[in-house]
């Protein structure tokens, strides 16, 4: 209990100095959190975990090994590159890794920049997901996902793509999630445009 109530004084002290909000006791302080960063309640994030700005985590997640992006929406439940046991092998209990620290090792994610990761969604080791990428609600994502790509389903499959090539090009040349964060808000109008009148548009 004592234990508890020191990591929660410590948290406390974490966000005021570092401009975070993280809410949950699970939350590793050895991770690295951008500026304003969100965890909520109960979600664990392990020490091998790298947060971008503005990105944000809600309740009941799990994600380890995983590098994340800018601005990126993690909803309830996501976890990203749970362990894996390997089918292959004559058991798939966890005793077959505990004294070949070779096998242990997994392939990194690695999360673009305004990723949307929706509701109870899996993401298995070793999966990059582009800038702008959607995945929907409950799906399990076992490839890559490119750009501004929805993919869907079980596994995830291709969907479509949020736009067209051209407009892609523009968004990912654009990189708005690098911009100042005085420069987002004074843009904010210019980021709730449909995606299809941003080439046309001379307000970036």
């Amino acid at each position: 209990m004592l234990h508890k109530i020191f990591k929660l004084l410590y948290l406390l002290f974490y966000n005021m100095r570092h401009n975070t909000n993280i809410k949950s006791y699970y939350a590793s302080i050895s991770a690295e959190y951008g500026e304003k960063v969100l965890i909520d309640k109960n979600t664990i994030i392990e020490s091998d975990v790298c947060i971008g700005d503005h990105s944000y985590v809600n309740k009941n997640s799990s994600i380890e090994n995983c590098v994340i992006g800018k601005y990126c929406s993690i909803s309830s439940g996501v976890y990203i590159c749970p362990f894996e046991h390997d089918i292959d092998i004559i058991t798939t209990h966890p005793i077959a890794y505990r004294f070949n620290c070779e096998k242990q090792k997994r392939k990194p994610v690695y999360i673009g920049n305004d990723v949307l990761i929706s509701l109870n969604s899996i993401i298995l080791e070793g999966v990059t997901i582009g800038n702008g990428a959607v995945i929907g609600a409950g799906a399990v994502v076992t490839r890559n996902v490119e750009p501004y790509e929805v993919v869907g389903g079980v596994p995830a499959k291709h969907i479509r793509y949020r736009t067209d090539k051209k407009s892609i090009e523009l968004l990912e040349k654009m990189e708005w999630w690098n911009w100042p964060y005085e420069k987002v808000v004074d843009k904010i109008e210019f980021l709730q445009t449909p995606i299809k009148e941003v080439i046309t548009s001379k307000n970036i």
